[in-house]
């Protein structure tokens, strides 16, 4: 699959580049999605999980991007709530190669169900906003 990688911090989004890279595998309760739409901000540059593990190991290459909409194309075993060929939005987790990519692999916890009248750039666009809405009391 295709995807934009970061490979050097300093270089900033100036070092992104469009690679091959293998297609995600999901692990236990993942769904891999296929990107039809996907958010990113150049800040992300900056933030440790786009260049560490949880455990602070180097994970260089990296795909960013965290925000997505797309088709479930893959469950993972376990995983229940979605089916292949369902239209998702949702968020990635950082520490995870992100969804500047063909395919990402995402808890499925993490995604929704999209409906079919919300168009996938819409999607894609709601994930990070709708977690920072003050609800009204």
């Amino acid at each position: 699959m295709r995807a934009i990688v970061v490979t050097d911090q300093a270089a900033g989004t100036a070092g992104m580049r469009l690679v091959e890279r293998p297609e995600p595998v999901p692990a236990i309760n993942d769904v891999v999605v296929e990107v039809r739409a996907s958010g990113f901000v150049p800040t992300e540059m900056s933030w440790p999980s786009t260049w560490t593990d949880r455990l602070g190991r180097d994970r260089a290459p990296s795909i960013p991007g965290h925000e997505v909409a797309g088709v479930v194309s893959a469950l993972g075993y376990g995983t229940t709530g979605l089916s292949v060929g369902q239209r998702v939005f949702g968020l990635t987790d950082w520490h995870r190669d992100g969804t500047l990519a063909e395919f990402v692999a995402v808890e499925a916890r993490n995604l929704a169900p999209l409906p079919g009248d919300v168009d996938f750039t819409v999607g894609a666009s709601l994930p990070i906003s709708g977690l920072t809405v003050k609800p009204r009391v």
